[in-house]
């Protein structure tokens, strides 16, 4: 299965972007994994009716037979889910609300109306249908838990849920459960790609790999390889991991140095905090880091975490690394 995704709203915050992309990468592996043939599009963040914050929808997947509208939500612990009644958490028998106080499936089913209604809507200029006609028949509701629904949880929809086209599945199901729906439509690529963007304001940003980030970096490293000019690699939000080992495991940043057999394979973690404005090192190396601030004296530092400033030199091994500011 080929996945593409599209982002609508960009996040406020760097721990939500940093979150979504997360999310882009997990499903493009599990994506890669799916024995389905053709393309998943899977839209973040989009906005479908004028009634906030029900109007702010968490996902939407597009496949040549299938429309869901997904909302993500994380729990604790086991969850008890009875057929039309009250869903508590487990452990503290709490019940498990929305933040207006309504019911998980409650905000879903109101929630994929509004996206069916605009899809219709707009199904003569998609070329599906006459006025009037209403292909988007079965839109399908799925509540997600992320990163997984909790093991033992006990989750049990009732009839009118399941007629009502409403799931509920972990994150790791969504391409499995999109390749055995259907919506009673047939979408092009073509299609798929203009709801996303001109029904939905949405950009597409994963195809294979990320098109462009969703915040720009504030700090760069400047690094000196032995016989090498330097290079400029840009810091992003979030972690990124210096060291020997070239490809890249899960969510993983990686900025590779190469021909320095006493660098680490994983040998420092970077993480650069917008919301502080700071970056911070943690050695997880065999060898250590030798550490320098600007006007500052060197200390050699190993299995431990520093807060580091701009025009700090870092030395791995054989290799320099300068911290700079864009």
């Amino acid at each position: 299965m080929r996945l593409r995704v599209y982002v609508g709203q960009t996040p406020d915050t760097a721990r939500e972007r940093i979150a979504l992309r997360e999310q882009a990468l997990i499903l493009a592996r599990n994506a890669r994994q799916s024995p389905t043939e053709g393309t998943c599009a899977i839209a973040f963040n989009i906005v479908a009716g004028a009634d906030p914050p029900l109007a702010q929808i968490d996902l939407l997947i597009l496949r040549a037979t299938v429309v869901i509208v997904g909302a993500l939500r994380s729990y604790a612990g086991p969850i008890d889910a009875p057929p039309g009644g009250v869903w508590r958490d487990r452990a503290s028998g709490q019940p498990l609300l929305e933040a207006d106080g309504a019911h998980p499936l409650h905000r879903l089913r109101r929630q994929r109306d509004a996206v069916q209604m605009s899809l219709n809507a707009a199904a003569p200029r998609l070329g599906l249908a006459t006025a009037g006609s209403h292909p988007f028949k079965q839109v399908i509701g799925v509540l997600i838990g992320f990163p997984a629904l909790p093991a033992d949880s006990r989750i049990s929809l009732d009839v009118d849920d399941h007629r009502d086209h409403l799931k509920v599945c972990s994150f790791d199901e969504l391409p499995g459960v999109a390749a055995m729906s259907h919506s009673g439509v047939m979408l092009s690529d073509e299609v798929i790609h203009t709801i996303a963007v001109s029904l939905f304001g949405c950009r597409l940003w994963y195809d294979n790999h990320f098109l462009f980030e969703l915040a720009p970096p504030r700090f760069q490293l400047s690094i000196h390889s032995s016989g090498s000019a330097p290079v400029l690699v840009p810091l992003y939000e979030g972690e990124t991991i210096v060291g020997r080992r070239r490809s890249s495991e899960g969510t993983e940043r990686r900025i590779p140095i190469l021909n320095d057999d006493l660098v680490s394979s994983d040998h420092l973690h970077i993480i650069c905090d917008d919301a502080l404005n700071r970056v911070v090192i943690r050695d997880t190396s065999k060898n250590g880091t030798w550490l320098t601030p600007p006007d500052g004296p060197m200390e050699h530092v190993r299995d431990v975490e520093r807060t580091i400033i701009v025009g700090t030199r870092l030395r791995l091994g054989m290799t320099d690394m300068i911290l700079e500011s864009i």
